[in-house]
């Protein structure tokens, strides 16, 4: 009898449970296609779920959800096979109130690589065929990886409102920060502010022509009316808001987990602020290839290193201040 093929994969079993294991190679359902990995970048999101701290993490998964790699089986769309591709990571269900409203990346009956089904730190995985697009020769596969950020930064300006004319702040110098800042900056904004305590994130910004200062207290005399928080830090929200001009807009990009911070409510109320949430960057992969295939927003840059997918323990001990995104090779 012949062995079923397998792969190797980085497996979550529980809170702090994880490790690269061997385990069956997926076979693509009808309408999905079979993809082999390239390269899987981790984000903040990814190393929550590592740690336990996904507020509602579904267990055993294998993460990744920003990657790219190469279709070896598709076959409702045998046009792909061959063909290095990135694609769109959530599936909405089309049928609860919220896709009825439009409001995709809000549906109770999600599907989302990395999360509710198997992500892209593994060999191989598979995801509907019609999701994917090709990566087009001008941006390699690290780049591909940071394609889904991107989107995530796209629907972040989406959720503010208008920032021609606008002061804008940016608190972190994260990946999702630099993309926000790449972004505004091409919207005719009068200024442009990005808050960064690390000296080498902060000359990262500058290398992308962003100005960075080292603390919320450089904005006092003149606060920003836009701020969007990528910093994923809960304790920051009280303090970006207080640093946010009266009747501003506060944009949360960054994902703080089940992290909870002090925070008197009539701040908002006194101000007469709008708070606005982002949760991701669902339908915004053709914009995203758009903009990096024709340089207006830099990836490269944010890339940090290249590492095997069996090193991935080496990004669970660092700082937030630390390299931007880490972007792993297959664990085979």
């Amino acid at each position: 009898m012949t062995a079923a093929p397998t792969m190797r994969a980085l497996v979550v079993r529980g809170k702090r449970e994880h490790g690269v294991e061997e385990v069956p190679l997926p076979a693509p359902a009808d309408g999905e296609a079979l993809v082999r990995v390239s390269h899987v970048a981790v984000c903040g999101t990814d190393l929550k779920l590592l740690q336990g701290d996904l507020h509602d993490a579904h267990y055993p998964v294998i993460p990744g959800h920003e990657w790219a790699g190469r279709v070896v089986a598709a076959p409702t769309r045998p046009e792909l096979v061959g063909q290095p591709v990135v694609g769109e990571g959530i599936t909405p269900c089309g049928r609860c109130l919220h896709c009825a409203r439009a409001e995709w990346n809000l549906c109770t009956d999600l599907d989302e690589v990395g999360f509710t089904r198997p992500g892209a730190a593994a060999d191989a995985f598979c995801l509907p065929a019609a999701n994917l697009r090709v990566l087009p020769p001008e941006l390699s596969g690290p780049e591909g990886c940071l394609l889904e950020p991107l989107g995530v930064a796209l629907h972040a300006v989406e959720r503010a409102p208008a920032l021609d004319g606008a002061r804008v702040g940016i608190i972190g110098a994260g990946t999702i920060g630099l993309l926000v800042g790449q972004l505004a900056r091409r919207s005719g904004v009068a200024r442009l502010s990005l808050v960064e305590p690390a000296p080498g994130r902060r000359e990262l910004a500058g290398r992308l022509g962003l100005d960075a200062v080292p603390a919320l207290e450089d904005w006092r005399s003149d606060p920003p009316e836009v701020v969007f928080d990528a910093t994923g830090v809960a304790a920051v929200f009280s303090e970006g808001l207080q640093a946010t001009r009266a009747a501003g807009t506060y944009v949360l990009v960054g994902y703080s987990g089940d992290a909870t911070a002090a925070f008197a409510p009539s701040r908002v109320m006194l101000g007469e602020y709008t708070v606005r949430g982002v949760l991701s960057g669902y339908g915004q992969v053709d914009r995203a290839l758009e903009l990096a295939v024709s340089g207006a927003v830099q990836l490269s840059p944010l890339v940090s290193e290249i590492l095997p997918l069996s090193d991935y323990r080496a990004v669970l001990a660092r700082r937030p201040t630390a390299p931007l995104r880490t972007v792993f090779t297959p664990a085979g």
